[in-house]
């Protein structure tokens, strides 16, 4: 007679925790279904914000353009980079002023100790690769006013260099042992 009232207490305890579990299942699927839609309204949200700082970066940027524009107006701004002509023939063209021609000193056409010009290859590796005549008795200097009227840009702002070696504005072209068709590395300060 105990065992049948013990069977009879564990099938009845097992039913009301059978059924405390389902319900405990019913509410987890419950909270999560609340913690998702939570975590939506805050996903929403946050894109919302998101938005709304983006709006506002375009409102400042539209401002700032337009005060610039003011500004360019005001100072009479053309732009940043000054074409300087390199081919004096051309200005010369323009004017329609005949340019007197220089005789050459016939003893300098064969003269092996005669300056003759060379060829540098500068590469900036961001697109611009230009091809530089001047003299090896050239300073670093010298080639950069060159190399700035050639591309547009100031002198002070280039920096040439050979794998990690940087050159000196002082020094001239031979001391470096720079010869005809050398790249050379040039980089904006």
């Amino acid at each position: 007679m105990g065992k049948h009232k013990s069977r009879s207490r564990s099938r009845s305890h097992d039913k009301k925790k059978h059924k405390s579990e389902k319900q405990k299942s019913k509410d987890v699927e419950n909270e999560s279904k609340d913690w998702r839609k939570d975590k939506i309204d805050i996903g929403q949200k946050s894109v919302q914000a998101g938005l709304d700082v983006l709006e506002i970066i375009k409102k400042e940027r539209k401002e700032d353009e337009e005060k610039l524009e003011q500004w360019k107006k005001k100072v009479g701004y053309t732009g940043l980079k000054v074409k300087v002509p390199l081919n004096i023939y051309d200005q010369f063209m323009k004017k329609n002023i005949v340019a007197p021609v220089k005789p050459v000193n016939p003893s300098l056409l064969n003269n092996p100790q005669a300056p003759r010009m060379i060829e540098i290859l500068v590469n900036d590796r961001l697109g611009k690769k230009e091809r530089i005549k001047c003299c090896p008795q050239d300073k670093i200097g010298d080639l950069k006013k060159l190399i700035a009227a050639k591309i547009g840009v100031r002198p002070e702002k280039i920096r040439l260099q050979k794998q990690h070696m940087v050159f000196k504005d002082h020094i001239t072209v031979e001391d470096y042992e720079i010869k005809h068709e050398m790249c050379l590395e040039m980089y904006y300060n």
